[in-house]
């Protein structure tokens, strides 16, 4: 038996099939992403499906392709082109493919909506013991707490505002190390204050603070 036996080599896989498998799996791990993140799996599978797509996609072969409802889709695909994730061209959908400026509108979008209102409770809740009996060592404490909570919901917001506007990102971390060194909860009634306990701030908190310059006290979004 002659040992150079030749097989014929394997068929190559028909580019559409390959194509086709690609996007069902790029649709699935999106989906996995969205409903992570809170979004619905299907917003991420018709993301993935046409960001892979060599050419626009109507809703119907969207559909078709991803085995959704009609309502599903035109509901999902509407709420997309509303978040700029993706666009029309006539009839057909494209993908938006900046990642950057996908992550930047969900943000500025969702999340920075969230952080305001969570600022915004935050402002009542402390305007709220600001007017109730100072006297009173538990209010004083409820409303040392909450004021740590609004100073790091702001810092959050002041955070994500730059972010989303493209700031200088070291002028932001050397601002938001300055300002979290600075935020220290009340400690509980009774206990060491936050001043005078020599554990409350550790090596690492001293020289952090210590590096940050004056100039990033204020945080410019």
């Amino acid at each position: 038996m002659s040992t150079n036996d030749e097989r014929p080599a394997a068929p190559a896989d028909d580019p559409d099939d390959v194509v086709a498998r690609s996007q069902g799996q790029v649709s699935d791990v999106m989906g996995d992403i969205a409903e992570f993140w809170g979004f619905t799996r299907t917003m991420g599978r018709i993301f993935g499906l046409l960001y892979m797509s060599p050419e626009p996609l109507d809703q119907s072969t969207v559909r078709t392709r991803l085995s959704i409802s009609a309502g599903s889709a035109s509901t999902t695909m509407t709420a997309l082109l509303e978040w700029g994730v993706l666009h029309r061209e006539g009839r057909l959908y494209v993908a938006e493919t900046n990642f950057f400026k996908l992550i930047t509108a969900v943000l500025r979008q969702r999340e920075a909506a969230r952080v305001q209102q969570g600022i915004g409770a935050a402002q009542q809740v402390v305007a709220q013991l600001r007017a109730a009996d100072q006297d009173d060592e538990r209010v004083r404490f409820a409303l040392q707490r909450a004021e740590h909570m609004l100073g790091f919901f702001e810092m959050g917001g002041s955070f994500l505002e730059a972010f989303v506007e493209r700031s200088p990102i070291r002028a932001i971390l050397n601002g938001l190390a300055r300002t979290a060194s600075r935020l220290r909860p009340a400690p509980l009634p009774g206990r060491l204050t936050a001043a005078s306990d020599p554990h409350d701030l550790d090596a690492d908190d001293e020289h952090d603070a210590a590096c940050v310059p004056d100039t990033y006290d204020r945080i410019d979004a």
